[in-house]
């Protein structure tokens, strides 16, 4: 077994962790193949790869206040006017 000891400030967890061999040469690759200073990143990099499957990230408030944005403006374009078949049969090429 091997540790991995994480310590960070604002907002980061302290943690002390064992590691199986299979999991610290897993880290090792990863910190090996994205250029990363120490297992540590290496976990952060799994984490924001590989968490998604498990728990929904956070949203950036910026990213919501464009998306916000740009459909106000196509309601004001557009309405809740919808497509017939025949205008996407056109635009995709399908006719």
């Amino acid at each position: 077994m091997q540790s991995l000891f994480v310590i960070k400030g604002d907002k980061m967890t302290q943690a002390r962790f064992e590691l199986d061999d299979y999991t610290a040469r897993v880290l090792d690759v990863i910190k090996g193949k994205f250029g990363l200073k120490n297992r540590n990143e290496a976990l952060q990099k799994f984490a924001i790869e590989k968490g998604s499957e498990y728990v929904e990230p956070t949203p950036n408030p910026m990213v919501l206040k464009e998306l916000d944005a740009i459909s106000e403006a196509h309601m004001k374009k557009y309405g809740r006017r919808s497509m017939t078949d025949k205008e996407l049969d056109r635009i995709l090429s399908l006719d």
